[in-house]
């Protein structure tokens, strides 16, 4: 009895604490930790992005829509964090091939400048074509 105790109480805890059950979703530290993931194939260094980078995009593009305004969130996330740190320009061809070896187009755009403030509205847009 006392192991089931144990184990419900450590399941509210978690549930209480885990980021996914609590009213402030840290959603910028989870697109920066998913895009990071991306960023190697995006910005040239790598020929073929990293075994995580499709699961993590999808991962997103399923979250961004929880979001209040995510796509203009979202982008303005991936903007800060490309613009954090030292690496090679994106290239607008390798976001274009991303989409193609992903095989699902993303709700949100991936740019390291871009208005993202005109996305406040938008939802279900496809970025294949910026």
């Amino acid at each position: 009895m006392a192991a089931k105790t144990n184990l419900l109480f450590f399941v509210i805890i978690v549930l209480i604490i885990h980021p996914c059950f609590t009213s402030k979703i840290h959603y910028e530290d989870e697109v920066c930790y998913e895009v990071a993931y991306c960023e190697d194939y995006v910005d040239g260094i790598a020929p073929n992005p990293a075994s995580d980078c499709c699961g993590a995009l999808l991962s997103l593009n399923g979250r961004v829509k929880y979001v209040k305004h995510g796509v203009r969130r979202y982008c303005q996330c991936i903007e800060n964090f490309s613009n954090s740190h030292y690496h090679p320009p994106y290239l607008q061809s390798r976001i274009k091939h991303l989409y193609r070896i992903c095989n699902f187009h993303l709700s949100f755009p991936i740019s390291e400048r871009m208005d993202c403030s005109k996305y406040a509205k938008l939802r279900g847009l496809v970025f294949e074509d910026l």
